[in-house]
């Protein structure tokens, strides 16, 4: 039923007269439309106490992307696992790897695990939007949320239309030269008033076809893979302040690749087929009583389903959510709040031989309150400084249990406090401290299957076949997190930087005994990360030139052994330099990309410096290209987590539009 009005809802738009004299334009408020992930409130993202970086459809890292590793891949600080492989993507950020990184899909939480394989399936030509938001955030958005959350927003009719339009389609063709791949993405989008509100839909289809994937230095990593993608959306608004809204977002990707797809080669010299699919439905009510208020509400049904001749998982997540924010503004005292409650339940089904993915459910039900005070003038307005105190805690709440009935109940609450002072617009110091967890998976708790299969190191050594043991008084990992910071302003320049010192304990670990044929998973590790991200940027008002530079360094080690951490990030920047032409149409842009060598262990990781090209044109009104050239001299390189890093590539992209 929700498939249907999405499909016929944006159809039904395309086939409606434009109205004469319609009002195309879009109401704002006296705040800044960016909601901020960092503080689930539309913000001015310069008062947001933490580090965030946006990418848009019309920045030609995003616009060109063909996978994750193409848009994320060069942010300081964040780390794409794999060889490239759409299956094998996943993230690591501030020294937590996949399970401590919260990624979401237009406000659905994408979090299979499936052993090596990804849990983010999304078409980067569907999203007008990424938000990478550094730092403890469980106060807002529960588990998972230890190093940071990254929220992907899809494009809607709104981000399409030109002004004065109420109607128009658009082709995009994409390819890129490292993996062989040619796509298109075909969408239609409209809006119109009639006598009981306006409508407005979008539908998306796209589809793309690629090979093996060239790694840094001219490495293949074997891949035979071809994507679907689709996106409807539809919305009617009754009223001023009442907008119903629904969606589907569908993925399905069809790939020869190994077992593996974190690897370069398989380890058993053979490939497999593997049919990935993904769905996110949902149908909502946005209130917005008073420009300074607003609650959405929405009922989500998220399914990923991974297909083998052997194996086939599944996940399937039934929730509902209701995020709100409200705000009080008297001249020197002002006040935002916001609010919100959920609930989930969670299914995981394996099928035919499956391991490590047992049959289990899990319940969640969560309440949030952030309250955010600020009070005072500005020192050039005879004040001492505007300070600003924030208040936040959020309670999670889980049981999960299995087939044969093991259950694991658990309760976290989740502090947040903060403080900043303003002694002038353009100068902000804070500080705040914040604890977050993650909950354990199902598969952690219950998978009791065999693991891997016994073997003979020789003739007088042989190991038994290794089985899962279940775990269900597992408890959640935990962290305290310190982080300190400023920004600044001034004219053409602004700065932002923060350090953080995290305690986490409890990790998650997987233990393996081979000689008893075990494998467990077990809260050991407790582990100190501490490190620093800091932007740079400079925008001359009389100059056609933007500069930019992004700095992030990760520390860390084993609170008990003193040994480091596997998921560190040595030193990283992301620089840039973009030159604006023909009245800002034609930008041609460099980006460089450098990290210096560190020890990771007992392996030494080398340093890199990469250099990348990128150009954005706005050809006329209905022609737009984007063109980036990664990796311009094809240098060898890895990511922390050892994987080779990507090749030299030229990723493309040309819009038509009617």
């Amino acid at each position: 039923m929700k498939r249907a009005l999405s499909c016929s809802g944006a159809l039904a738009l395309l086939c409606l007269p434009p109205m004469a004299g319609a009002d195309t334009t879009v109401p704002h408020d006296d705040l800044s439309p960016l909601v901020v992930t960092g503080t689930r409130t539309p913000i001015d993202s310069f008062r947001a106490p933490l580090i965030i970086d946006t990418l848009d459809r019309h920045d030609p890292t995003l616009s060109t992307a063909s996978r994750l590793e193409d848009a994320l891949g060069g942010q300081p600080g964040l780390s794409v696992a794999g060889q490239g492989r759409r299956n094998g993507q996943t993230i690591s950020m501030r020294g937590f790897d996949r399970n401590g990184v919260l990624v979401r899909l237009d406000g659905v939480r994408q979090d299979i695990d499936t052993g090596h394989l990804g849990n983010v399936f999304a078409d980067p030509a569907l999203l007008r939007e990424v938000q990478i938001a550094r730092g403890a955030l469980s106060s807002l958005y529960g588990s998972n949320a230890m190093g940071g959350v990254i929220s992907l927003e899809t494009v809607d009719a709104d981000d399409l239309l030109r002004a004065g339009e109420t109607r128009g389609g658009r082709l995009s063709l994409r390819g890129a030269t490292a993996s062989d791949e040619i796509g298109a993405t075909l969408s239609v989008f409209g809006k119109t008033d009639t006598a009981h509100g306006e409508l407005d839909g979008l539908l998306a289809v796209g589809r793309s076809k690629s090979g093996d994937i060239r790694r840094a230095g001219g490495q293949t990593a074997p891949d035979d893979a071809s994507l679907d993608s689709l996106l409807a959306k539809g919305g009617w608004q009754p009223a001023d302040d009442h907008r119903l809204f629904t969606q589907w977002q569908h993925y399905r990707e069809d790939a020869h690749q190994p077992g593996n797809p974190q690897t370069l080669e398989p380890t058993d010299g053979t490939l497999r087929d593997r049919t990935t699919t993904s769905d996110n439905l949902q149908l909502g009510h946005r209130w917005t009583p008073t420009p300074t208020t607003q609650l959405d509400s929405r009922l989500t049904l998220s399914r990923q389903n991974i297909d083998e001749p052997e194996a086939e998982r599944t996940q399937q997540r039934l929730g509902a959510q209701s995020d709100g924010y409200h705000r009080l503004d008297h001249g020197w005292l002002s006040q935002t709040l916001a609010f919100g409650a959920e609930a989930t339940t969670a299914t995981q089904r394996p099928g035919k031989q499956a391991s490590g993915f047992p049959r289990a459910d899990i319940d969640t039900a969560a309440l949030y309150v952030d309250d955010s005070l600020a009070v005072g003038r500005y020192l050039d307005d005879g004040g001492v400084g505007r300070f600003e105190l924030g208040l936040g805690a959020r309670y999670d709440h889980y049981r999960a249990e299995d087939a044969e009935g093991r259950d694991s109940d658990e309760g976290r609450l989740s502090p947040r406090l903060r403080l900043s002072w303003s002694p002038s617009d353009s100068l902000m110091f804070y500080s705040g401290y914040a604890e977050a967890f993650r909950a354990p998976t199902l598969s952690e708790l219950y998978a009791d299957d065999r693991h891997f299969a016994g073997f003979c190191a020789g003739p007088f050594f042989c190991a038994p076949d290794n089985y899962w043991v279940p775990n269900p008084d597992l408890g959640p990992e935990t962290s305290k997190t310190w982080e300190s910071g400023f920004a600044w302003r001034a004219g053409d320049w602004g700065l932002r930087a923060s350090y953080f010192d995290t305690r986490a304990n409890d990790f998650i670990d997987t233990e393996v005994d081979i000689m008893a044929g075990t494998t467990r998973a077990t809260n050991v590790n407790r582990a100190h990360l501490w490190g620093f991200d800091a932007r740079l940027q400079y925008r001359p008002g009389d100059l056609p030139v933007e500069a930019f530079v992004g700095l992030s360094e990760v520390s860390g080690h084993d609170r008990d052994s003193g040994e480091a951490l596997g998921t560190l990030t040595p030193l990283e920047a992301l620089t840039g330099l973009d030159y604006y032409l023909v009245d800002h149409d034609l930008t041609l842009g460099w980006r460089g990309r450098f990290a210096r060598a560190y020890d990771k262990g007992d392996e030494p990781q080398p340093g890199y410096g990469l250099h990348d090209l990128q150009l954005a044109w706005q050809v006329s009104p209905a022609v737009s290209t984007s063109l980036s050239l990664r990796n311009v001299a094809d240098k060898t390189w890895y990511r922390p987590d050892g994987n080779l890093g990507d090749g030299r590539s030229l990723l493309a992209n040309l819009n038509l539009q009617w």
